[in-house]
């Protein structure tokens, strides 16, 4: 070795974190380069290890320290150490790459397992060796991937856990995701708000998770909109496995998720579809903006406007270009006049409501004993399964062939799934209050106009969601449409005396009915005590 290289760096490097938190890597490394610099009279003036970095990576947080030390010392003559060309690179650009930056500082390369040649015969094989080790590396990934995927299609998640997750060690699966609870319970109550419509938009979802206890555990200082997308979108949430790069559908994970997958394919409905949400530019001069439609085009309307000589002037309008509808400005307090008495209209009758709720009751009261009988009947096959298994339990010991074991104790697992499985069930199997809920809802659908004039304007585009399916039409000259009503508000014109002999079709309607009342019910919670 030349007489004026009398001073060395060392860089080192794993791939893989594991190695960094066992310490099977970097000091052993390090070890050997160090033993090296003492046989060779060199005096080690710093160590710059990459750890956890690819080295198909140019970009490395050591690799640019010891350029920059290199830099700030370039009086220096360095020899650059380290224990295999692996370490350096497993990329035939990156190797050439490093190699030029750092020849070009004048550093002498030094390989515990290689000689460096510069002629065009050394350059060759060094090239080969690069490329086995890119090929290595490649192959090595492969591998990887390969083996994740095996296991992201029996279930299991591979990848950086979702927030509110962590990888934990059991028995039976080895490495599987468990949601960290105090984080979970937070997005699993947001992700529910959002699906009930609690919470309208993603910034009210955004806005409740900054005001809880989330950044705390999670120790940021914002709540980003792009994290309030990610938390929507996240299928592992509802328990859902699913790789689009890899082409693995949408399977049923092992994991313990935080939500249903109802909620979670309704959050996926209300993005695909966003609802009519409140502006910060709204107010109440302009409730029915966005919520009303053009009946000539079909295009929601928008609310403006407009100076006269000693005040302002409120319209709604049809901004479509291509409509041909006249005027295309309506005075808004003639829409709304309009909308008020339409809402009239839709009522259902004040001596119809008893019977609904006579009706109704009864349907509800049916629905229970049918599931309580149901329950009964799981309840005793469970039962008979678990004295079969049993009997297979104190024949074990018995078995005088490993072989008769083994089938004892296979039947046993089967058995035991089949308890699993039947022993699914809702997460909380307390009966709702129908009642109170039933009540909440006859009020609203016997008054939505005097409720809606009580409103507040979130409370207003609510109610309107409860009633309409789609935005109802107007025009100056034939007022309002006919509307498309969700279930409640047609209810009346199913009213039968004779509930038990009714058709299919009929008996979908009230089962409908009774479905919305539950779900309303959380909605109509939320509104203040005077408006319903």
């Amino acid at each position: 070795m030349a007489t004026e290289f009398r001073k060395a760096l060392i860089y080192c490097r794993v791939s893989s974190l594991r190695q960094v938190r066992e310490g099977s890597g970097l000091d052993s490394q390090e070890h050997r380069c160090r033993q090296y610099a003492k046989d060779n009279g060199l005096e080690i003036e710093k160590v710059f290890p990459d750890d956890g970095i690819s080295g198909g990576l140019f970009e490395r947080p050591a690799m640019k320290s010891m350029i920059r030390y290199l830099d700030d010392n370039w009086q220096e003559n360095y020899v650059v150490i380290f224990d295999d060309l692996k370490r350096f690179a497993r990329d035939v650009d990156v190797h050439r790459g490093l190699k030029r930056e750092l020849k070009d500082r004048g550093v002498k390369l030094s390989c515990l397992n290689y000689t460096f040649d510069d002629s065009p015969e050394g350059e060759f094989v060094e090239t080969v060796f690069a490329a086995q080790n890119e090929l290595e590396r490649k192959q090595n990934r492969r591998q990887v991937c390969q083996k994740m995927k095996a296991r992201m299609e029996r279930g299991y998640w591979c990848f950086y856990p979702p927030t509110g997750y962590q990888f934990t060690k059991t028995k039976e699966h080895g490495k599987l995701i468990a949601p960290i609870k105090s984080v979970a319970d937070i997005l699993a109550e947001g992700l529910n708000a959002f699906a009930d419509d609690r919470l309208l938009n993603q910034v009210d979802l955004q806005r409740f998770l900054a005001q809880s206890r989330l950044l705390q555990l999670l120790n940021k200082k914002k709540i980003h909109f792009d994290f309030v997308k990610r938390v929507l979108t996240e299928p592992v949430y509802a328990g859902i496995i699913e790789y689009q790069p890899w082409q693995i559908r949408a399977r049923k994970g092992l994991h313990k998720p935080i939500i249903t997958e109802e909620v979670y394919f309704r959050n996926q409905e209300k993005l695909r579809r966003p609802e009519r949400k409140p502006r910060t530019t709204d107010s109440l001069e302009f409730p029915l903006r966005r919520i009303i439609s053009c009946a000539i085009c079909g295009k929601p309307m928008t609310g403006s406007t407009n100076r006269g000589k000693s005040k302002y002037y409120s319209h709604y309008t049809c901004n479509n270009k291509d409509c041909i509808s006249i005027p295309k400005n309506i005075t808004a307090a003639l829409v709304e006049d309009q909308y008020v008495e339409f809402l009239r209209s839709i009522r259902t009758e004040q001596d119809v409501l008893p019977l609904i709720k006579e009706i109704a009751t009864r349907l509800w009261q049916d629905r229970v004993a049918y599931l309580t009988r149901n329950q009964d009947a799981i309840d005793e096959e469970i039962k008979a399964i678990n004295n079969e298994i049993n009997e297979y339990v104190v024949q074990i010991p018995k078995a005088k062939t490993d072989i008769v074991r083994d089938l004892y104790e296979s039947r046993i697992e089967e058995l035991a799934a089949k308890i699993k499985i039947l022993g699914k069930g809702p997460e909380n199997k307390k009966i709702p209050d129908f009642e109170e809920a039933l009540q909440l809802m006859l009020n609203f659908i016997g008054t939505p106009a005097e409720s809606w004039k009580k409103a507040n304007l979130e409370q207003k585009i609510l109610l309107h969601k409860l009633i309409f399916t789609e935005n109802p039409t107007y025009s100056l000259k034939t007022g309002f449409g006919t509307p498309n009503l969700s279930v409640p508000f047609y209810i009346k014109e199913h009213v039968e005396f004779q509930i038990y002999c009714m058709v299919d079709s009929r008996q979908k309607i009230w089962n409908t009915f009774m479905d919305d009342v539950l779900e309303w019910c959380k909605v109509l919670k939320v509104l203040d005590a005077g408006v319903i």
